[in-house]
């Protein structure tokens, strides 16, 4: 199903905060019981050790989901469950402690939420998302700040941005050439 007009142009990256305690407000005078928010924390480090395996289930998602993407094509059904797969990973890459995966799923996300025609969208950008978070996970990429992984997310941002401004163009010489 294509739609008449993009919403929105724009994509707006959300970086979430790093700890329960970055997330918490302090309202009212009164002290501030942290004691809940340390057990929460205690408890997400106990369970950490398993989140590289987490992160790999669903990496390995986004990859299958793209590989039938590839097999049948970028139709409603295939885009949902890509889009799924890399909104789990949008989701969960900060927790999982990868969170330049979490910025490089959201664009995707935006990517496949955003497209006019899905059709249109090179399975180029989508093989080039997946394999900067495969890549991610395989070198073990926890910071912000890893100065290669950033200008890949950067440069996959900027690609969907370009898209997105000739997904516009396209529909419009398809509309002259209708009318």
């Amino acid at each position: 199903m294509s739609r008449n007009k993009r919403k929105d142009t724009t994509v707006e990256l959300i970086i979430a905060p790093g700890s329960l305690r970055d997330k918490v407000k302090v309202t009212g005078s009164g002290p501030v019981d942290t004691a809940p928010i340390e057990r929460a924390e205690r408890a997400l480090e106990q369970l950490s050790v398993a989140f590289d395996g987490w992160l790999k289930e669903e990496v390995d998602a986004l990859t299958n989901a793209r590989e039938v993407v590839r097999s049948k094509g970028l139709y409603e059904e295939t885009r949902k469950e890509l889009h799924r797969a890399a909104h789990d990973l949008k989701g969960q890459g900060e927790t999982y402690g990868y969170p330049l995966i979490t910025s490089v799923c959201s664009t995707l996300c935006k990517l496949l939420e955003s497209a006019l025609e899905p059709d249109l969208i090179p399975l180029d950008i989508i093989d080039h998302h997946v394999d900067a978070v495969r890549n991610m996970m395989k070198m073990k990429i926890k910071t912000r700040d890893h100065a290669q992984s950033v200008a890949v997310s950067n440069k996959l941002y900027d690609v969907v941005i370009e898209f997105a401004n000739r997904e516009d163009e396209i529909r419009e010489q398809k509309s002259l050439k209708k009318g």
